[in-house]
This record gives structure tokens, C-alpha cells and sequence, in this order.
């Protein structure tokens, strides 16, 4: 909810099953009827059916759904606007080596808590808070870190796909060539044998028989080869023999 939302909507709605807003009652058939033939909603007067037009989308700062609030232009929040001590230096710092001493700050706080709760259990509240402090701080540190694993787990998947394509290139590529050999050595068998390969079209009438060689007058030896792909040239091959 922005500033200017419609009245009664500022009820609490961060439970499990939040109950409508107030303004839900407006929402008749007559008042969504009366709606439609008006012509500019900018300037209704009556504030019933005003309840009906939805508010302009925020364009900055936050807003509040379901008793959460929301930044419009995500960001990640720093520790001061959580209200949260930071525990590392400010500007640029070793991220790993503030992680490894916030690790180690962890179990010494909880060293520490073991102690309180030996000797003075009513102070366990502010020695629970500074663990507290140190995990909240461990997490936003990581977390400056999500920009940078989003566009290296995006740059990973790109790499992969690309070297997915250029296997199935590859072995395109080595299939074509296999292929190519398997058509040479069907040539020249043919040629061993005084076979001749032709080619059949689909419809037409088989005119390999009856046929001569040209110089010696000898019936040809002819195998008909279907035009419907390489496939049916290796069987070719194989019936030869």
C-alpha cells in the first residue's frame, strides 16, 4: 500500500488468510456498471466508485503487500536500514576475510552465551541479539555477492548450450563424412563389379532390364537404388555381394 491507497485498506494483512480490505463491499454490479459509462475516471466526485479505480503503480520508494514492505526498484537493503549494527569496515573490503573472522566471531559469541547462561541467565537476551547481529551480517555480505553469481551461473549456461551445439556439430559433421566415404566406396564397388547404380524415382517404371553395355553388347548388371535417402544406398551396398 503507496500513500493515498483507498481507506481502510491499512488494516493488517500478514496473516496466513487475510480478510479482504474494507473497500471490497463497493465492488457491485451497479457500481462497476456506473464505472463503465463514465468517461473520465480521473475526475469522478463520487468517492464510492473512486474505490474502484485501481491507484497509478508506484515509480519509486517502497510499498507495502501483505504487511511487508517492498522496495519498487529492487535493491538489496543496506544494515543501517534494517537496523542492524554492521560489524565490518565500510568501503570496499576482503569479503572472504571478513566471512572467515564473522565465522569466527560466531562461535566465540556463543562461547560467550554458554557462559552467561552459567552464571547470569537474565543477560542471555543481549548476547542472543549480537549472535544475531553477526549471522545477519555473515548473510549481507554473501548476498552482495548474488549480482555477481547471477551473471556467472548465466554466463555458465550460455557456455554450456554453446558447447552442446558444437558436439552435436561435431558429430553432424563426422556423420556427413561417414556418409560421404560410404557413398565412395559404393562407387567404386559398383565399378569393381560392372554394376551400374541408378537411380529410382518413385512412380516410375523399372527400365534396368533389357539394357546392354555399349561396347561389349553384354546385358548390363544394374541395381536400382530408391531416391529416399542414404540409408536405403548402404543396404544397397550390402546386397551387392
Amino acid at each position: 500500500m503507496q500513500d493515498g491507497a483507498p481507506p481502510g485498506s491499512g488494516q493488517q494483512l500478514d496473516s496466513s488468510f487475510p480478510a479482504p480490505p474494507d473497500y471490497y463491499s463497493a465492488f457491485t454490479d451497479a457500481n462497476v456498471q456506473r464505472l463503465a459509462e463514465v468517461d473520465c475516471k480521473a475526475e469522478l466526485d463520487d468517492p464510492e466508485l473512486k474505490l474502484l479505480v485501481p491507484p497509478p503503480p508506484p515509480q519509486s520508494g517502497t510499498y507495502s503487500s501483505f504487511g511487508r514492505v517492498w522496495h519498487v526498484h529492487d535493491r538489496l537493503p543496506t544494515l543501517a536500514e534494517q537496523n542492524i549494527p554492521q560489524l565490518y569496515p565500510e568501503g570496499p573490503v576482503d569479503r572472504v576475510a571478513e566471512l572467515k573472522r564473522l565465522n569466527r566471531s560466531v562461535i566465540f559469541e556463543f562461547l560467550d552465551l554458554v557462559d552467561v547462561l552459567v552464571k547470569d541467565p537474565s543477560q542471555y537476551t543481549a548476547r542472543t541479539d549480537r549472535i544475531r547481529d553477526v549471522f545477519v551480517n555473515i548473510h549481507h555480505l554473501i548476498n552482495e555477492y548474488r549480482e555477481h553469481q547471477a551473471k556467472e551461473t548465466l554466463k555458465l549456461m550460455i557456455q554450456q548450450q554453446i558447447d552442446g551445439k558444437r558436439q552435436t556439430t561435431e558429430r553432424i559433421l563426422a556423420k556427413c563424412q561417414e556418409l560421404e566415404q560410404t557413398i565412395e566406396r559404393v562407387k567404386l564397388e559398383a565399378a569393381d563389379t560392372g554394376t551400374e547404380l541408378t537411380v529410382a524415382i518413385a512412380g516410375d517404371a523399372d527400365q534396368a532390364d533389357g539394357t546392354t553395355h555399349a561396347d561389349t553388347g553384354q546385358p548390363k548388371r544394374t541395381h536400382t537404388v530408391p531416391d529416399d535417402g542414404l540409408a536405403r544406398i548402404i543396404d544397397a551396398v550390402q546386397n551387392l555381394t
